[in-house]
């Protein structure tokens, strides 16, 4: 096989290989591959030289991805998210014959590697939301393709529908029959997991080379708010897994989860929640800043973010048995674009110019790798200490799922796969009823001098878990 040029600009001559270059946001992929496979066929000119047809070539994408797809390049960010919806796309385009994924590691201008520069590992995440998948699941033989998005925002109780799409890219498997197991995963307002469905659909037909749609699935949703993760595992005759995926759905019947407002949920249990963003005092070494009008907030160095949080005239302290402090919360890096750098300041890095710093570009969080960057958190109430959490890390991956929904389609990215630890603690009796005496408690999330890792938290819609701060109260 022979290939002119591998194209850039559409511009096929004479080629053994109908190939094309494209590096784009996930959510722009099908957009693209509906294109390219409507204008594949023999006798057109889609992706050739004025003048030049396509003949029976094989059309592949032969460079892809997504870091380079956003305004600016992209520094150092959670590529898996992305990748996975790519993924799906090229599994749902047969006409596709072939693509390939730039890089295998990261590069000085380039930090889009399954491995960063100096061949240590990055983490996709994948395994902590669906036990045992990995990113070789995106690279399987026989794959299942959820023809929806990666994310979908749907009301508490709505019946859905997933249509499914089978790729074998293979003549390993000739007519065996498989079976679709099938579990809803859910994660309510107070960080709770809880197996929602599970289910085995079998009579699934696996043939060489089978590109189509089968039969979809069919789930009702939870009846309250919070996030579901709907796995999907591909089994053969012998219980071997063929292929493992997942998608996921926004439950909330408001137009954000951060919408809502405190809330009775029983007559034994009482909720205050607070946003992020709504601290009555903070001091920061480095620097506080939010993120998408305080969806999540940031301080960096050592310091702390202070809460008032008013206690209900109709909320009897005196009968409350617990009361539980939560919140979703990491540690905090000041990245160089965080410190108000130009990324001009260096040159062009495109032409090996400075800018060796991946996380001075516009977009950059740097992905979960085998770099650590910890802090140690204080919890004070009412001038109390009450609990010291560590923190081991300031991540950025695909268990970031809800700041990926929240970023808006504008070719940029927003801390884009970040997310905290779920944090719970106890206030004791005595802080609760000397609090229930002012009417107020005054929450303090503190970062000292001794490990100045800085701290993020994060709201209902950012992050993990889909929790804001709050304050648990158990009758």
């Amino acid at each position: 096989l022979a290939e002119d040029n591998s194209a850039c600009n559409f511009d096929h001559v004479n080629t053994d290989i109908n190939s094309w270059h494209n590096y784009l946001p996930g959510y722009n992929w099908k957009a693209v591959l509906d294109t390219a496979t409507k204008n594949t066929f023999s006798g057109s000119g889609w992706n050739f030289a004025k003048g030049y047809k396509q003949k029976n070539q094989p059309m592949i994408n032969s460079e892809c991805g997504n870091v380079w797809g956003y305004e600016g390049s992209t520094g150092d960010v959670d590529w898996s998210w992305d990748y996975h919806i790519m993924m799906n796309e090229f599994r749902s385009h047969p006409k596709v014959a072939g693509w390939l994924y730039t890089e295998l590691c990261d590069v000085i201008n380039e930090w889009n590697g399954y491995y960063k520069f100096d061949r240590s590992m990055k983490f996709t995440g994948l395994d902590s939301i669906v036990h045992g998948m990995t990113l070789n699941d995106f690279h399987s033989l026989v794959y299942v393709s959820p023809q929806v998005p990666l994310y979908q925002k749907v009301k508490p109780a709505e019946e859905v529908k997933i249509p499914l799409w089978l790729s074998v890219m293979t003549d390993n498997y000739k007519n065996i029959s498989a079976s679709l197991e099938t579990e809803m995963i859910f994660y309510d307002q107070l960080g709770n997991k809880k197996i929602i469905e599970s289910k085995n659909i079998p009579g699934i037909n696996v043939n060489a080379w089978e590109s189509e749609n089968i039969n979809p699935i069919e789930i009702k949703m939870p009846a309250e708010n919070g996030l579901a993760i709907m796995e999907f595992r591909l089994k053969d005759q012998s219980g071997k897994v063929l292929h493992t995926n997942f998608t996921t759905f926004i439950v909330s019947d408001v137009k954000t989860l951060a919408d809502e407002k405190n809330t009775l949920n029983n007559q034994n249990q009482r909720i205050l929640r607070f946003a992020p963003n709504s601290f009555s005092k903070q001091v920061w070494s480095e620097k506080q800043w939010e993120v998408l009008n305080g969806l999540k907030v940031n301080g960096a160095g050592y310091g702390y973010f202070e809460y008032t949080v008013n206690i209900p005239k109709d909320l009897n302290i005196r009968k409350v048995k617990q009361a539980t402090l939560m919140l979703e919360a990491s540690a905090k890096e000041l990245l160089g674009k965080d410190k108000g750098l130009k990324k001009e300041a260096d040159g062009d890095y495109m032409l090996g110019d400075g800018l060796h710093d991946p996380g001075k570009n516009q977009n950059a969080y740097p992905m979960t790798d085998e770099y650590r960057f910890p802090t140690k958190l204080h919890i004070l109430v009412n001038g109390k200490e009450i609990a010291i959490e560590n923190l081991k890390d300031d991540p950025a991956d695909h268990q970031g799922i809800l700041s990926w929904a929240s970023q808006p389609k504008d070719k940029t990215l927003h801390e884009a796969g970040s997310y905290g630890y779920l944090i719970k603690v106890n206030i004791p009796n005595n802080v609760l009823r000397d609090a229930s005496k002012e009417g107020k408690l005054i929450i303090q999330f503190k970062v000292d001098k001794e490990l100045p890792g800085g701290l993020a938290i994060f709201s209902q819609s950012f992050g993990r878990y889909p929790i804001d701060p709050m304050i648990v109260f158990k009758y």
